[in-house]
């Protein structure tokens, strides 16, 4: 596989357009215009600006923001999302699967981490008089113990 399609593959457009200050929907970055056409979309890893009619990957869009080539695109990517592509040796596809599965393990840890916390808060804050006074301790070391860790 080459490194640009690895870099691809690792690489989310939405990280890589929010480092470059782009949000998911506003106006296009290569045109000027008053209202918003430019949309970017997760699920199928591209962008497009109905306006201009420029579209493509994260590779497309950092070239066309910064005015480089795909391959140095892929390196840029490379070093802003700390991917860890090495660019001096071939990766295998098991490489990058365990790659995409660590990833998927630690977003669903942040987001299992924000439920429980915010459940947490809002217990707390749903107690009331006497019952507030006999728990909010231990609700506070709960809270205490997700947000700083043992």
């Amino acid at each position: 596989m080459n490194k640009i399609q690895e870099v691809k593959e690792r690489a989310d457009i939405v990280k890589v357009a929010e480092y470059f200050g782009i949000k998911k929907k506003q106006c296009c970055p290569f045109h000027k215009e008053k209202t918003p056409s430019f949309s970017i979309s997760q699920s199928k890893q591209i962008f497009k600006c109905f306006g201009c009619g420029e579209g493509g990957d994260c590779i497309t869009l950092v070239s066309k923001l910064l005015n480089i080539n795909a391959y140095e695109s892929a390196k840029q990517i490379n070093n802003i999302l700390g991917l860890g592509v090495d660019f001096g040796r071939q990766t295998s596809s098991n490489e990058i699967n365990r790659y995409k599965q660590i990833q998927q393990a630690k977003d669903r840890f942040k987001k299992w981490h924000n439920e429980t916390l915010q459940m947490l808060c809002n217990y707390l804050h749903s107690l009331k008089g006497i019952e507030k006074d006999k728990k909010q301790d231990i609700v506070e070391y709960y809270i205490d113990l997700l947000i700083f860790g043992t």
